[in-house]
């Protein structure tokens, strides 16, 4: 007790004090913040949490090291677009709508417009409730209802190169693209690449200051499907990736929220399990499927013989046997196996009737592997306004819309997964 009759506590301060700065905080963690969401396609959590890799990401680094981080347990198909989806609506592919990379009816088409989401997306939900809400080169945005769009579409492109004058003509409001290139008179005008998000970020922040704004960046994902997982060429991208962020900070406002995550992670395709093969060769007949990297069957018999393969290890490149209420929870149309199996690190399934029954691959860089395969791990970081140093572990990704709708103070109806936001705000 204190000289006054106050109640005070060892750090000096009265307990009605302490307790007023605790509801300050508190009412500071719960208040909407303005928030910058970044997405590095293809950022594999390994980037930055192996040493040996040398990736010199000072920003990056710095966000982590002074905010909220964890690695992420992706959905599935753990590919770009329905990953995409998932981030921002907080729900499973199968429930958004956007279950593959390409539409099934038009192969080489993407899920360009919103109207493909069947769950409202997060960029809606902040506009509903009078945010101001950008979108930069985010899958599904065309059509958005945001105050400011720039679209990822194409019409053609060769390879991974995507024309920028497509993404120009369809952004809004109309012309908006042009007073990019005015700020930016060295603006790539051919080609859309991560210098053209970065751009288009650093105008909104600079000049219309959105509310929320989501930004993707997708080289990083382009460069290790033409040149394997990791590679050298992929991590000096990433650095690069991580001075455009430098250049994207610097705009940010105080009382924002800073999410920097990625979609998926990435592997190289070094040797090809051909299940079918591998069957036959040992005298078992009966129905095998590839479906999201694993291989499953509805049959007793396969199932136990598949058992016995995993047995010689990587002579059959069968790694374990994945249970199947996590299959059913991950990917309920493939509720009609009785068993399901995954293969090693670098090893892919594939349905072929012929070939080896364990081969060498086309070692290109790969990603729809099933999520919960050792090593194969998105990134989430939190830094900004309210958030604290703080390791969260291994968390999964539909926990991210929710994490971030807690950010701008928005309601995710249909997300059940939990947010972490609670955990880190001081």
């Amino acid at each position: 007790m204190g000289p006054d009759g106050v109640l005070t506590l060892k750090s000096g301060l009265p307990r009605f004090i302490l307790a007023a700065l605790a509801l300050h905080a508190l009412a500071f963690a719960q208040a909407p913040h303005k928030l910058l969401v970044i997405s590095i396609d293809g950022l594999d959590a390994r980037f930055l949490n192996e040493p040996a890799l040398k990736v010199k990401a000072p920003n990056i680094r710095a966000l982590m090291r002074t905010g909220a981080s964890a690695t992420v347990i992706g959905v599935v198909p753990s590919d770009t677009w329905p990953s995409h989806a998932s981030l921002v609506t907080g729900v499973s592919p199968w429930q958004n709508g956007i279950t593959v990379d390409n539409l099934p009816s038009k192969p080489g088409d993407q899920f360009f417009s919103v109207t493909a989401l069947k769950t409202t997306p997060l960029w809606t939900l902040a506009t509903k409730a009078g945010l101001k809400v950008a979108t930069v080169y985010w899958p599904s945005t065309l059509g958005a209802a945001v105050a400011f769009d720039f679209p990822e579409y194409w019409e053609s492109r060769q390879g991974n190169a995507v024309p920028y004058d497509a993404i120009a003509a369809r952004s809004i409001p109309p012309g908006i693209a042009d007073k990019v290139a005015k700020m930016f008179p060295a603006v790539e005008k051919q080609l859309w690449d991560d210098t053209s998000s970065a751009d288009a970020a650093m105008y909104l922040l600079s000049t219309e200051q959105p509310d929320v704004l989501f930004v993707h960046m997708a080289d990083i994902d382009a460069e290790q499907r033409e040149t394997t997982a990791l590679s050298i060429y992929s991590r000096e991208i990433l650095e690069n990736d991580d001075d455009l962020i430098g250049q994207i900070l610097k705009r940010v406002l105080a009382g924002t929220v800073v999410a920097l995550l990625s979609d998926h992670g990435f592997e190289t395709s070094l040797r090809v399990v051909r299940p079918r093969v591998l069957l036959r060769q040992a005298g078992v007949k009966g129905k095998v499927e590839v479906e999201d990297g694993l291989m499953g069957t509805s049959d007793p018999a396969v199932a136990e013989a598949l058992r016995k393969l995993m047995s010689q290890g990587r002579k059959s490149g069968i790694a374990r046997e994945v249970k199947m209420a996590e299959v059913k929870a991950r990917a309920p149309a493939l509720g009609r196996w009785i068993a399901a199996f995954d293969t090693y690190q670098d090893y892919v399934a594939r349905d072929d009737d012929r070939g080896a029954a364990v081969g060498l691959g086309p070692h290109a860089g790969m990603h729809g592997f099933w999520p919960t395969r050792p090593n194969y791990r998105a990134i989430l970081i939190l830094n900004g306004a309210g958030v604290k140093p703080v390791k969260l572990g291994e968390i999964d990704m539909l926990q991210v819309a929710p994490t971030l709708a807690d950010i701008i103070g928005v309601k995710l109806p249909a997300a059940r997964s939990q947010s972490v936001w609670h955990q880190i705000t001081h």
